[in-house]
């Protein structure tokens, strides 16, 4: 017998959705709001959650969105009850992952397809995440951004230690492996018709590297490389697959974060062409600080953001010749407004460089 979780404030209406349902005949489990829906929801798992929108405490869109995020709950059918018909509601709806919408006031028979409609398509999805390894469990609480999981993903995928310049993938080969980085940093390089290179993207402990490939089935189309002696963890290309496609709330994690890197591209590729190396160079400098030292504040002279970076490093970060990055790195300086120190950069005024780089 199917188990339907009725969610609804109001007891009239919530007591005769079960009396329907239960003649149905479907097992169900009433909550009076929001927070006793969740809790009911962990303990026992349903086929599918109705939820009522306007509630006091949680309403349906913050259920909606904490079940998403569970590895457990994610896939479990959610469907609106709600006595507003406006679009906005839809499109937040849809957006935070709802299946289907009923409008009340509603007669027994819409009730009664629309629940066996969304049970049905729910018993068309793989359930091997049930039934699934500890390993792939892990994998996906870690992408839905738990952070003990993440800490601990790399004691259930091989992770080795690599030193700097290693490559974990170059350009034009195909993808095996999904890359989570465990300690370290790393650059994505592509280069262009005549050999010239230029670094796309910067990763750094916690993040996922390599996705797009996988996403979208096509070789690399650029090259990871370390920057620094980093431990990288490697998840076959099998489990992050399996995880996609059986998995709604990884899929769509991993949509969104697609859809990041692209709009960080295309804001790239737009500096490159149209603002000036003075600008691209302030840019890159506070690109480094944002990624791997997000909490210092530009005036703590201890803190080194080039993180050793060569020149040539610096050259593919911001697009323009080495000798042209070294003399506009020196004007800088010559400014107050960083401190060079060999290969290392410290920044003195982050709120100048901010101001140049616009």
């Amino acid at each position: 017998m199917k188990t339907i979780l009725v969610i609804e404030d109001t007891p009239a209406m919530r007591e005769n959705i079960a009396e329907i349902l239960q003649l149905a005949p479907y097992c169900v489990l009433q909550a009076t709001n929001g927070k006793e829906g969740i809790e009911l929801a962990r303990q026992t798992p349903p086929d599918l959650i109705l939820c009522d929108i306007r509630m006091p405490e949680l309403d349906g869109f913050g259920v909606l969105h904490i079940v998403r995020k569970d590895p457990v709950l994610a896939d479990v059918p959610f469907v609106f009850l709600t006595a507003k018909a406006e679009m906005t509601d839809f499109r937040v709806g849809m957006n935070l992952g709802a299946d289907d919408y009923i409008t009340k006031p509603f007669d027994d028979l819409t009730l009664l397809n629309a629940v066996e409609l969304r049970l049905k398509k729910g018993a068309d999805i793989p359930t091997e995440l049930a039934t699934t390894s500890t390993a792939l469990t892990q994998l996906a609480r870690a992408i839905l951004g738990e952070p003990d999981a993440r800490r601990s993903l790399c004691d259930y995928y091989p992770t080795m230690p690599y030193n700097r310049k290693h490559r974990l993938f170059t350009a034009g080969s195909w993808p095996t492996a999904l890359y989570f980085v465990d300690r370290g940093k790393i650059k994505l390089l592509r280069a262009d018709a005549v050999g010239n290179e230029y670094i796309t993207s910067l990763f750094g402990s916690g993040d996922f590297v390599g996705y797009m490939a996988l996403v979208q089935e096509t070789p690399y189309a650029e090259t990871a490389e370390l920057l620094d002696d980093s431990r990288v963890c490697t998840i076959p290309k099998e489990d992050f697959i399996s995880l996609l496609d059986h998995h709604s709330s990884v899929a769509r994690q991993f949509g969104r974060l697609l859809a990041g890197d692209l709009a960080q591209l295309q804001e790239r590729l737009l500096k490159l062409a149209y603002q000036s190396v003075r600008k691209r160079v302030a840019e890159a400098l506070l690109m480094v600080q944002r990624k791997f030292y997000p909490q210092s504040g530009g005036h703590d002279p201890n803190i080194s953001l080039a993180m050793n970076l060569s020149r040539e490093n610096w050259s593919h970060l911001v697009g323009a010749s080495t000798e042209t990055v070294i003399r506009v790195l020196s004007d800088l300086r010559a400014e107050g407004l960083i401190e060079i120190n060999a290969s290392q950069i410290i920044l003195l005024d982050i709120n100048k460089l901010t101001l140049l780089k616009r």
